[in-house]
C-alpha cells in the first residue's frame, strides 16, 4: 500500500510528469550559473559526455593532446575552464537573450523519457511568480538531463536532440 503518493501523472505528449523532481532545481541552478557567468558551477552540471565534447573542441581549437585537455576543473582555478566552459555560459546568455531573462526564465515539471532520461521545460518570463499554471504559458526552451553516477545531470546531446523534435529553439545558441 503506497500511502501519500499519487499515481503518475502523463501530459498530453504521454510523458510522465514528476511536479517535485531534481532536474528542476539543476535546471534553476544551470540558468543562474549561465548568467553570473560561473563557470565552475555550469561545469559541474554537466553530464561526462557532455564535458568530453568541450574537452575535444577545446583540445582541436588549441591544437593540444586530449590526454592535455581532459579532466577540466578537477583542481580549484583551474585555468583551462575560462577556455573550456566560458563560450558555453556566453552561448546560453545570447540564445536567450542575455542575463536578465536567463534570470526570468522558469522551469516546469520534469517529464521523463525513461528512467535515465529527462527534460523540463523553460518557461520565459517567469520572475517572480511563485507558479504558472500550464495553460497560461508556452516554453521558449527545454533541457534534457541524463542519470549517471546517482546523479541527474545536464545533457547537452539531449538537449539539442529534443529541441529539435520539439521544434524550439536550442538554448545552448549556435554551439
Amino acid at each position: 500500500m503506497r500511502l501519500f503518493r499519487r499515481h503518475a501523472t502523463h501530459d498530453a505528449a504521454g510523458y510522465e510528469v514528476h511536479y517535485e523532481h531534481p532536474t528542476q532545481p539543476l535546471a534553476a541552478a544551470f540558468l543562474k550559473a549561465a548568467a553570473a557567468d560561473d563557470l565552475a558551477g555550469l561545469w559541474l552540471a554537466l553530464s561526462r559526455e557532455s564535458r568530453g565534447m568541450f574537452e575535444g573542441r577545446y583540445a582541436t581549437r588549441e591544437r593540444l593532446r586530449l590526454s592535455r585537455a581532459a579532466h577540466v576543473g578537477e583542481d580549484d582555478g583551474d585555468a583551462r575552464m575560462t577556455e573550456v566552459a566560458g563560450p558555453l555560459a556566453e552561448s546560453v546568455r545570447s540564445a536567450l537573450g542575455g542575463a536578465p531573462r536567463v534570470n526570468a526564465m522558469g522551469v516546469s515539471a520534469a517529464r521523463l523519457l525513461s528512467r535515465v532520461e529527462a527534460f523540463v521545460l523553460l518557461l520565459p518570463d517567469v520572475e517572480g511568480t511563485a507558479f504558472v499554471r500550464e495553460d497560461d504559458w508556452k516554453p521558449a526552451h527545454l533541457l534534457g538531463f541524463v542519470y549517471e553516477n546517482r546523479e541527474w545531470k545536464v545533457d547537452l546531446g539531449l538537449t539539442a536532440v529534443l529541441s529539435e523534435e520539439a521544434g524550439l529553439p536550442d538554448p545552448l545558441g549556435e554551439l
